[in-house]
């Protein structure tokens, strides 16, 4: 614990307040902030992050945490997966 920066996990935290938390898993919040403290680009993990979170809010259930961090890391490799694609194809279309 004594090893983290403690402004950069600020800075996540603080970007953490920004989504809609209240409706996480205690699991799926550890997992975004471990995930956002190590990516250098905050940006560019929001984006993707809200991404996941609206094709999420389709589901019948919410998605694993860890199978919710893989496809942010997919969406953040440029590599999203189709399902995602399809469904995001489908909100700008109607």
């Amino acid at each position: 614990m004594n090893n983290l920066n403690f402004d950069r996990l600020s800075e996540v935290c603080g970007w953490l307040t920004t989504l809609p938390v209240y409706m996480f898993q205690g699991e799926l919040t550890a997992a975004l902030i471990l995930y956002a403290y190590d990516e250098p680009d905050l940006g560019a993990v929001d984006h993707a992050v809200r991404m996941v979170l609206n094709y999420q809010a389709s589901l019948e259930q919410p998605l694993h945490h860890q199978t919710f961090i893989e496809i942010v890391e997919q969406v953040m490799e440029q590599q999203p997966p189709p399902e995602l694609v399809a469904f995001l194809a489908r909100e700008v279309t109607h």
